[in-house]
């Protein structure tokens, strides 16, 4: 699918403020895999920034799964479907994974596991853990994804959007390149407008330096 201007988004999150205010209250019963070793309710920034993330890429996902490159639903066991999925994507090294809607997961990484600071080149270490990501879609195909890139506010506003965008379409390209059909997936940059952490601090820009990738189900 083709990246959509940022300028139309407006209206995909106007809600999101809402949603935000009222995470906190959730934070004790956000799921947690066998994987993820962070304790409930820590974190609330980035629980903060799932949820934005969930709203601001549910509607491209709602698009995919509408077109043809998904097809029918999974039917009634699409919770058992996005369980599995989510326990198979938990395992990854450098990877977290949680719930943040119906039938909705948000994949994040380590910071420092994807680009170098101001590069949208993918690292070493990022081909390794972005093929397993890759495996585990292939295994699971009647899911969409939105790959999200995130930067701090270092730079202009301009340079952090495009950067953003190069980042989440890069991170597409290599999925596709490992064989997650295309067709399936969007790439979207939001540049520095969606901190989950202050960009006062070098270990709040490192948090805010992020690609997440957003993956949805429809049940028919």
């Amino acid at each position: 699918m083709s990246p959509i201007d940022p300028k139309n988004r407006l209206t995909r999150f106007l809600g999101a403020a809402a949603l935000i205010v009222g995470v906190t209250a959730c934070l004790s019963g956000q799921y947690t895999t066998s994987r993820d070793k962070t304790a409930r309710g820590a974190g609330a920034g980035a629980a903060a920034g799932a949820v934005l993330g969930a709203v601001l890429g549910e509607g491209e996902a709602d698009e995919i799964l509408a077109g043809a490159a998904i097809g029918a639903g999974i039917g009634a066991g699409v919770g058992s479907y996005m369980d599995a999925q989510e326990e198979k994507l938990a395992r990854i090294p450098g990877t977290s994974v949680e719930k943040v809607g119906d039938n909705m997961l948000q994949v994040r990484f380590d910071s420092d596991v994807l680009f170098e600071v101001d590069s949208s080149l993918l690292a070493a270490d990022a081909r390794q853990t972005l093929g397993e990501v890759a495996v585990v879609l292939t295994d699971f195909p009647k899911t969409a994804v939105v790959v999200q890139g995130f930067t701090d506010s270092s730079g202009t506003e301009e340079h952090n959007l495009d950067l953003s965008q190069r980042r989440a379409e890069a991170v597409r390209s290599y999925l596709a390149d490992r064989g997650v059909d295309p067709g399936r997936m969007t790439a979207l940059g939001y540049g520095e407008d969606h901190p989950v952490a202050s960009n006062d601090t070098p270990d709040g820009r490192r948090m805010n330096r992020r690609v997440n990738v957003l993956i949805k189900g429809k049940a028919r």
